[in-house]
């Protein structure tokens, strides 16, 4: 996991269809029947299960280490259809460390943040992938009821009654006392998914600098981060497994396309921070430039161009390769001289196309690059999220689909509606959630899959297209590189001081220009070189 950060946290409730002894039975690959509804969930068959364990607080019936006795007796403690069962938590763990440290560390965790809280923690670690530790996660469920000191289940919140400056009990417009809902519990505090996350992400970190593995986590978003960089839409259970296979899902082509498109977006990062950094001692040399501008004769200066023409520059530099075949044999010197000249003539041809001529140009030709690549990235991400909104639609429909009859049914009945819907209740309120769900994603009621399936195709090709745009950004990259080098390696060559052909611009009246087209390359490069230069000295550190 280290690099990546997978932590996440949903309810169990039952008006969405879902059971905790549904959910205890597959984290710990177990057979258990549900005393609520009558249904047997058997996962014996399920493959991956490295450990499972239940934790309690000391106040906790021991009988509750059992898992069919603990969840059965939350089950049927809970008498409303849509009632809360548990909280659900998937957490990915590091997979440079060993399954007996990830067991360490886990345990930990849910020792420090749930048990000594009062909660009931149900714990698997699960390890899927073939290869061993490649695909290692852990798979919690917390009560979100609490239990007395006596050991019964307790209250969740209390309703109270709002008052009034004198004391005095505050009425609604029905005449009937305002109350209001306290917790009596820190569980569903609003920060308690963030302090959870951040949390586990400081121990995994604590863990893996412990085992001197260089490699950490952050809980935080990527763009809480600061990084560009596209999430990849989640796989679920069936698509993970078939994927496990080898065989290529839909959902799965999608990720492959996120990563393609986030490995496109580094390296051109990559480029554009070299591109900039080259630049790095310009700004000390305008200004000494410009106080000696003030106290000199305007006279003195000539008033050419000189090498702010990056012409004139490549010129430079392929007279200088001429030279550098002089001591090259025959044929070095003949293979030599072809390279050398179609860089030239690339590099000629790519200032044409694009009208670039002086530094001042290609500061703007890069700002239209970046401009175009970050609108790029932006799209990706819109198309990415349409289309996991969009799969959601589609499985959402299937569930309308395979639970229509029932629900029509129910619709119909004129007596014994209650009757039927009690025995008929699961499949009547996934067909409602589905609808309401396609409702709200889609903005619309009816099915339309193959619409849907249509507008999927669509986005993907988009972001099909948009990946080979960014390839060919990445090469402009590439001819602007040689460029920048060819102008280090005259500027070297000669001894040619930047400061002059300022004075000359400045001379010109582009004094504001110039200065502000050199300032934006040099907070490019600032942010650059700082970091390249923490590398070095990590490195450096690191061989001492």
């Amino acid at each position: 996991m280290a690099d990546s950060f997978h932590f996440s946290v949903n309810i169990i409730s039952r008006g969405k269809g879902k059971s905790a002894v549904a959910s205890a039975a597959y984290i710990s690959g177990e057979k258990i029947k549900n005393e609520w509804d009558g249904v047997t969930h058997d996962y014996t068959k399920k493959q991956g299960v490295i450990s499972k364990e239940i934790y309690l607080p000391d106040h906790a019936p021991k009988e509750y280490k059992d898992r069919k006795t603990l969840w059965n007796s939350v089950e049927l403690f809970e008498k409303n259809s849509n009632a809360q069962l548990a909280r659900n938590f998937i957490i990915s763990l590091p997979k440079e460390l060993s399954i007996e440290e990830n067991k360490k560390m886990i345990e930990e965790y849910v020792q420090n943040n749930f048990v000594k809280e009062g909660m009931i923690v149900d714990l698997a670690i699960h390890d899927e992938s073939r290869e061993g530790n490649q695909n290692i996660h852990a798979h919690i469920m917390t009560i979100v009821r609490p239990i007395n000191e006596d050991g019964t289940w307790g209250q969740k919140s209390k309703k109270e009654y709002i008052l009034d400056e004198k004391g005095e009990k505050i009425l609604n417009k029905n005449g009937k006392p305002k109350t209001r809902k306290v917790e009596l519990t820190t569980w569903n505090d609003k920060g308690n998914v963030e302090k959870w996350r951040e949390n586990f992400s400081d121990l995994c970190n604590e863990y893996l600098a412990k085992n001197k593995i260089e490699k950490r986590v952050d809980h935080r978003s990527f763009k809480r981060q600061g990084i560009k960089q596209i999430p990849t839409i989640h796989l679920g259970a069936s698509a993970s497994a078939m994927e496990r296979k080898g065989i290529r899902t839909e959902k799965g082509d999608i990720n492959r396309e996120i990563k393609k498109q986030n490995e496109l977006l580094k390296n051109i990062g990559n480029e554009i921070k070299k591109i900039t950094s080259w630049l790095a001692g310009f700004k000390d040399k305008l200004k000494e430039s410009y106080r000696e501008y003030k106290d000199q004769s305007k006279k003195q200066i000539e008033n050419e161009s000189g090498l702010f023409n990056l012409y004139e520059y490549l010129s430079f530099y392929q007279e200088m390769q001429e030279n550098n075949r002089a001591e090259l044999s025959f044929y070095g010197k003949r293979n030599k001289a072809i390279y050398d000249l179609k860089r030239y003539a690339s590099g000629i041809n790519y200032l044409r196309e694009n009208k670039i001529k002086t530094i001042s140009d290609l500061q703007g030709h890069i700002n239209t690059l970046r401009s175009k690549n970050s609108e790029i990235y932006k799209t990706i991400k819109e198309n990415s999220q349409k289309i996991e909104d969009l799969n959601k639609c589609l499985a959402y429909a299937k569930t309308v689909r395979k639970t229509k009859a029932t629900y029509q049914d129910y619709e119909s009945k004129k007596i014994f509606k209650e009757s039927f819907y009690k025995n008929n209740q699961k499949e009547i309120d996934q067909h409602i959630r589905a609808r309401n769900l396609i409702e709200k994603i889609s903005g619309k009621k009816n099915l339309r899959e193959k619409e849907w399936l249509g507008e999927i195709k669509n986005l993907e090709d988009e972001i099909s297209k948009l990946n080979t745009e960014s390839e060919k950004i990445r090469e402009r990259y590439k001819e602007i590189n040689h460029i920048k080098y060819a102008v280090e390696v005259v500027n070297k060559e000669y001894d040619i001081d930047l400061s002059i052909e300022i004075d000359k611009a400045i001379k010109r009246g582009e004094k504001e220009s110039i200065i502000e087209k050199i300032k934006e390359y040099k907070q490019d490069s600032d942010s650059f070189n700082k970091k390249r230069q923490m590398t070095k000295d990590y490195y450096k550190n690191q061989e001492r």
